[in-house]
């Protein structure tokens, strides 16, 4: 029993000895802790009160808090601080509000506590100038709100006709400046600043005369009133701008006179495409199938187009000028072809044989060959060919005529080989000699004709004519035969 009582004793004591330990540990870290926490020192300035503080690490914020601990009143909104990392000193500046009244208009700034009036308005970018006049004096310390009134000397320049005025004034315009200057503005006068215009320290006012004149352009007449210089200063001022084709009536490099009139005129230049036909000509062929003096149309004409371009000048909106600058083709035109009859005036259709039915091609050559027999006579008549025409003729020529045919080809004298061409011996029947042909009983019926070529045969003495016709078949229906030639007169 004994030694059981003496176990808890001694138990207990080694519990209390362990919550002591542990006690003490917590006690040393908290101190610890504690230390390390404010391991920072610093200084906040507040006007004439300094606080030391300490603080986790250097933050303004909680510099401020320290100070305010230690009975440092609250920031106001005009209050500010600057902080100096170097040397960890926090500066509280205390602010009050500072009503200015500068050239007319009010604002409401911070003014630093224990700062002097110029040194505040200098602080918010007001600086004073040396003759300005502030209300109340520039070197009152300000410790509560203030109002303060500035008035701005200005020191202006006025320059007029060649002299310059030296002026100066606490605020205005640039009218009363004038008016301190002497200078009576008037609507011939023109300022380079305008006249209602506040003044600023150092201007400079330049006043001009105006010179009167007068443009015409764009189809009116305005009157314009300028300060002297060139006459294209003085339309660039009035707002008229000249192209480089535009024409003025005076040398833009003129000085501008009072009384001057001014004429613009809008010149445009442009480019302009026009189509022009072209005209068809003629293309005449001769028929003798057609009467001498008639014509027939084979083929119409057609018109070609050309482009011209030009330089087209307008002045005031009217075509003053125009230069052809290039001509172009663009299709040429088709000649119209027209016929123009050769034959005997005569209404009868194209001539056609009249054959006998018989189907035989007489031969004129005499028995036992040698050269056909030709028959002239030399007595002048009047026939009726089968169209009921009458035809005077100044002799006959009877003999062996034959027939050819050349498609396309020509004579030997030029002429187109068709029918109404005959082939003779020039010698005997001259070019050009017009004829009626038909055989002696009038059966077969050549027809008008011409000389027009020259024929071997008939060089030879074998035949007195070869007729030309337009096909084989006529040439085999004709064959070799005797025939009349009827020279007409």
């Amino acid at each position: 029993m004994y030694y059981k009582r003496q176990k808890r004793k001694l138990c207990l004591r080694i519990g209390l000895l362990a919550a002591a330990g542990v006690l003490a540990i917590a006690l040393i870290a908290a101190v610890v802790m504690r230390a390390t926490a404010y391991s920072v020192s610093g200084t906040v300035l507040d006007g004439e009160d300094t606080y030391s503080v300490k603080a986790a690490k250097a933050d303004p914020d909680l510099f401020l808090a320290a100070a305010r601990r230690q009975g440092m009143p609250e920031l106001t909104a005009y209050d500010t601080a600057e902080f100096d990392g170097q040397s960890n000193t926090l500066t509280v500046y205390r602010g009050v509000e500072m009503k200015v009244t500068d050239g007319g208009e009010t604002v409401s700034l911070t003014a630093r506590r224990g700062a002097t009036v110029e040194e505040a308005l200098e602080e918010n970018g007001m600086g004073l100038g040396p003759d300005d006049i502030v209300s109340p004096d520039r070197e009152l310390v300000i410790t509560a709100a203030v109002t303060v009134d500035v008035k701005r000397c200005c020191h202006v320049t006025v320059a007029f006709d060649g002299r310059e005025e030296q002026v100066m004034l606490y605020g205005g315009t640039v009218s009363e400046a004038l008016k301190e200057a002497g200078l009576k503005f008037t609507e011939d006068m023109a300022c380079n600043e305008s006249i209602d215009a506040p003044l600023t320290d150092g201007m400079e006012l330049i006043v001009t005369r105006l010179t009167a004149f007068t443009v015409t352009a764009d189809g009116k007449t305005g009157s314009y009133k300028v300060s002297c210089g060139t006459v294209g200063e003085a339309l660039e001022k009035c707002g008229f701008k000249l192209s480089e084709e535009d024409r003025l009536n005076v040398p833009k490099e003129r000085r501008l006179t009072a009384g001057m009139k001014l004429v613009i005129q809008r010149v445009r230049v442009e480019e302009e495409t026009e189509s022009e036909d072209i005209e068809y000509g003629t293309q005449y062929v001769t028929s003798r199938e057609l009467p001498e003096g008639k014509t027939q149309l084979l083929s119409a004409g057609l018109k070609g187009e050309k482009e011209l371009v030009y330089r087209a000048t307008y002045v005031d909106g009217k075509l003053e000028s125009r230069e052809l600058l290039s001509e172009e083709v663009k299709s040429n035109p088709v000649k119209q072809i027209v016929m123009r009859g050769t034959g005997l005036p005569t209404t009868a259709p194209k001539l056609e044989f009249i054959d006998d039915g018989s189907g035989a091609t007489p031969d004129p050559t005499p028995a036992g060959g040698g050269k056909p027999s030709v028959s002239v006579s030399a007595q002048e008549g009047v026939l009726t060919d089968p169209w009921g025409n009458e035809i005077s003729y100044s002799k006959t020529i009877t003999g062996t005529c034959t027939a050819y045919c050349i498609p396309g080809g020509t004579t030997s004298i030029g002429l187109e080989a068709v029918r109404g061409v005959i082939a003779v011996d020039p010698d005997i029947i001259p070019y050009g000699t017009r004829m009626y042909v038909a055989s002696p009983d009038g059966r077969i019926v050549y027809g008008y004709g011409v000389a027009g070529d020259t024929g071997g045969a008939c060089m030879a003495g074998d035949i007195i004519a070869d007729l030309c016709y337009d096909t084989v078949e006529e040439c085999s229906i004709i064959g070799r035969r005797e025939m009349v030639l009827y020279i007409l007169q």
